[in-house]
């Protein structure tokens, strides 16, 4: 045990001086071996093979790569001026923009940052230039983003799927209304304060020839997501086959229909997300090999027993994980976290009566939450720097969106219909 202690304060030093969590996690293991038995090196192989060698991840770098291309082809700005078409004229026209187009594109990128990357600079600078507070409009492009990793496709609800075993089709169902509730609340947020913050209409005007080529443009955007969600769906192909799928499609709008896709973007697209994969691949061996670590030192068991005697209500143990999920979302990766505490803390909630997929959809959620939690907030800095907004002025400006976000959770951990509906409804439970 003392070892592991040396092992785990290792483990903080290095992520606390700045070095990347999956190298932190690599030099925690090494030393470990090291210093416990040195024959034991051979394991570190191992793991890092085991941890990378799961059928399901290989969906994440198509999903990836389909997002890229509609970004550079300028698939994700139609999609804003279509949904901008429809409601960007009512009062707060373009907030609820900000969050309608992010909850369709959440649908097509899968991750939060990829989101911001894609969207936010569009967003924020339409919402300056009609004279909203530009902390809010920061604020609230960093919350509609989290909607993108619970609505299918979603890439940690695949990393998730192959750590526990459960089907991705399940897992991308269960995410889909909490998604949508997220959405939904930030909506009636900006609804009923739309006329005390004074929010301009949108007075832009469009030709009937204009309205008619947004409409077409936008329809055709809207392929991907029924492509991606239909076709897992329907059981037509797995969620590995429908990036694939994905992937061409794009490929379709930008090179042949748009024809603003060119090979020399295609190449820039595969450099980007080999590197954003190889990252993530980083990330999930060496979690790998710490996974091996704590299960030696019978860590889950330690943790079981403590949670255990502290009550044996799931709504308690609930609400004790979230907690502690919050927390870790704000300082961690979401995938080195869901290798590391999700085999340990699942267990725990299946004994009590929770069903696996509703637990799943609760740890996504509070380790998604954590992306807009200060005091690290990965996407919060991210969107403070796209928007070139201050950050401690937009942590002001998200409070409120913090609240709505928290009572998501809530409800979503206490009530499991909304995670359990759907994929009961489409035989995937």
């Amino acid at each position: 045990m003392t070892e592991f202690a040396v092992a785990m304060g290792i483990l903080l030093g290095t992520i606390l001086i700045g070095i990347p969590i999956s190298y932190s996690m690599g030099i925690t293991g090494l030393v470990y071996i090291l210093i416990t038995n040195p024959d034991y090196i051979v394991v570190i192989p191992n793991r890092l093979y085991e941890g990378v060698n799961q059928f399901q991840l290989l969906a994440i770098p198509f999903f990836l790569l389909a997002a890229d291309i509609m970004v550079s082809a300028d698939i994700s700005g139609k999609l804003f001026r279509f949904v901008k078409l429809f409601v960007g004229r009512f009062r707060g026209g373009l907030a609820y923009v900000n969050v309608l187009v992010s909850m369709v594109f959440g649908s097509i990128s899968g991750t939060a940052l990829g989101d911001i990357a894609a969207l936010g600079k569009v967003e924020m600078d339409a919402m300056d230039e009609e004279g909203y507070d530009p902390n809010f409009s920061c604020a609230l492009t960093a919350a509609s983003s989290l909607q993108s990793p619970l609505i299918p496709p979603s890439n940690i609800a695949v990393l998730y799927a192959s750590v526990m075993g459960l089907s991705v089709g399940a897992l991308f169902l269960a995410g889909l209304l909490p998604g949508i509730m997220l959405g939904l609340a930030q909506i009636l947020y900006i609804l009923s304060i739309r006329d005390r913050k004074n929010f301009p209409a949108g007075k832009e005007k469009h030709t009937g020839k204009e309205k008619r080529r947004i409409v077409i443009d936008g329809l055709i955007t809207l392929g991907m997501p029924f492509i991606i969600i239909g076709g897992v769906l329907g059981g037509f192909f797995t969620a590995t086959e429908s990036a694939n799928i994905a992937c061409v499609y794009s490929l379709l709008l930008g090179a042949v229909v748009y024809r603003n896709y060119h090979v020399k973007d295609f190449a820039a697209a595969l450099e980007n997300v080999a590197h954003q994969m190889a990252n993530i691949f980083l990330i999930i061996s060496f979690a790998s090999v710490f996974a091996w670590i704590m299960g030696r030192e019978r860590i889950p068991e330690q943790i079981a027993g403590l949670l255990l005697s502290l009550s044996n209500n799931k709504y308690v143990l609930l609400l004790l994980i979230n907690l502690f999920l919050l927390i870790v979302g704000m300082f961690m990766d979401t995938g080195a976290a869901i290798i590391l505490f999700v085999p340990i803390l699942a267990p725990i909630m299946y004994e009590v009566g929770v069903h696996p997929v509703h637990f799943a959809v609760a740890v996504l959620l509070n380790l998604t939450l954590g992306l807009i939690t200060p005091p690290v907030g990965v996407v919060l800095y991210s969107a403070s720097a796209v928007g070139k907004r201050k950050f401690e002025d937009v942590v002001k400006a998200m409070i409120p969106f913090l609240v709505i976000s928290f009572s998501v959770l809530a409800l979503v951990s206490m009530f499991p219909v909304w995670t359990l509906f759907l994929p009961k409804l489409f035989g995937f439970l």
